[in-house]
């Protein structure tokens, strides 16, 4: 008997593979497990709250990507953080811009893959179209990320 598969099966999210010797990256981390890293790197657990909260808001509010810029943790602190983690931005390969102003960037994510996302500007509103998987099932022929096989989910 032949099941026809749904047009996106199902798929199994598979963790980010690491590099050899490389460093857990906090950017990506929710607040749970970003707590849960700081503390098995060594920040005591009294501490872990607040810490969690510092280096939240300067990653996603203040934006920063170096830990020597957070300025309200101790020198001696950001060595630590520095010597147990990255903090990685996916890559932009490229960025191409249409007549209409769509502009359309193709990101490298860890592990080498690449996805993309598409920003379409309309009159009232702006659309974001963003990779939730490396590879896809569908195959379109605009997209990059159809091109490539399914890997995995993001």
């Amino acid at each position: 008997m032949t099941v026809d598969a749904p047009i996106t099966q199902d798929v199994l999210t598979i963790r980010r593979k690491m590099p050899e010797g490389g460093k857990p990256n906090l950017v990506g981390l929710d607040r749970d497990a970003l707590r849960a890293a700081l503390i098995a790197a060594g920040t005591p657990e009294k501490q872990a709250k607040m810490r969690t909260g510092q280096i939240w808001q300067w990653l996603y509010q203040k934006g920063v990507r170096s830990f020597a810029d957070m300025t309200n943790l101790s020198k001696a602190y950001r060595a630590e953080l520095d010597a147990a983690f990255d903090i990685a931005v996916p890559e932009v390969v490229s960025k191409q811009v249409s007549l209409d102003g769509t502009r359309k960037y193709l990101m490298r994510i860890a592990g080498g893959h690449e996805v993309e996302v598409v920003y379409i500007p309309e009159e009232d509103r702006g659309t974001l179209c963003i990779s939730s998987q490396v590879g896809c099932t569908l195959t379109c022929s605009f997209c990059h990320t159809g091109t490539q096989k399914l890997v995995r989910n993001l």
